[in-house]
């Protein structure tokens, strides 16, 4: 059986997932959109990666992707002994690599999508690697319990992010560190640029609350609000969005590879627009203070 070919991967339909996201109003259902990607529209079939891609020295999406994992370990200053929790861990490819790169004594993967923490049980196991079915806005973690919070591309679905990073303050260890790689919208004039109507209709079917509709400089401002010192924020952008738009592109080009792609998927990476023409993606550390 071929890695991405998992229990993960049963069809959800479109139509499906469209009644299913319109009864489930007013609740932020980001599981729904993830059970619908399944395991088959994944970048390549040799992981279970789902990040874009920190492609700086790489033009090979899983360097590119296991890149973006090791920039996030060495922001979080992950170390040996430490407990981490990483929120919104995906299929558990990230945390497996962190266990092996980073040497940290517990990690818990985070991921209130039931069937990617079945997949990351079976298929990214690692006896320093713990996977959960919660909340980020809920962790199940005792207070000053914790040494590092990561989380990769997934603060945007949160409802809300801003109930994350309390959450992830509460249970970090006085001096515990928060590491966040995050998509958020360009800012002009410091002025969110929400994309317009398309960009409602996209918030909408990847399921991000509208409270996280913010720039950089509203995330500052929180994360300060919430206790925290230290904070910086960085946009990496340029070495992320535009070539992971150009493997997209050249991937849907071949026929083979563009057919393990639900034709929803293929639509949106193939449209001429930019699909990350309005969005930031940036780099967030920051810490607990160690009088907390």
């Amino acid at each position: 059986m071929d890695r991405t070919e998992s229990a993960a991967s049963s069809p959800m339909t479109a139509l499906g997932l469209i009644g299913r996201l319109l009864m489930a109003r007013g609740r932020n259902r980001a599981d729904l959109c993830y059970e619908f990607m399944g395991t088959r529209n994944c970048p390549t079939t040799d992981s279970t990666y789902l990040n874009l891609g920190y492609w700086r020295d790489t033009n090979d999406y899983r360097q590119a992707a296991e890149a973006m994992v090791d920039l996030l370990g060495h922001a979080a200053a992950i170390g040996e002994g430490d407990t981490v929790v990483d929120a919104g861990c995906g299929f558990g490819d990230q945390d497996v690599r962190l266990a092996q790169t980073r040497n940290a004594v517990r990690i818990h993967g985070v991921n209130i999508t039931e069937s990617q923490i079945a997949h990351a049980r079976l298929h990214n196991a690692h006896p320093r690697v713990t996977y959960h079915v919660a909340s980020a806005t809920a962790l199940p973690f005792e207070d000053g319990s914790i040494d590092k919070v990561v989380s990769l591309e997934a603060a945007f679905h949160f409802d809300t992010r801003e109930t994350f990073l309390r959450e992830a303050f509460r249970v970090l260890r006085p001096g515990g560190r928060l590491a966040v790689i995050d998509l958020v919208p360009l800012e002009r004039n410091g002025r969110p640029q929400t994309g317009g109507l398309r960009g409602a209709l996209e918030r909408w079917a990847s399921q991000t609350p509208g409270a996280n509709v913010y720039g950089i400089t509203r995330y500052g401002e929180i994360l300060r609000a919430t206790g925290y010192v230290d904070g910086q924020l960085r946009s990496i952008a340029p070495d992320v969005l535009p070539p992971y738009v150009a493997f997209m592109h050249k991937l849907l080009a071949d026929p083979d590879q563009a057919s393990r792609f639900h034709p929803m998927i293929r639509k949106a990476m193939q449209h001429p627009n930019n699909p990350f023409a309005s969005s930031d993606y940036i780099l967030v550390t920051a810490a607990k203070p160690a009088s907390a």
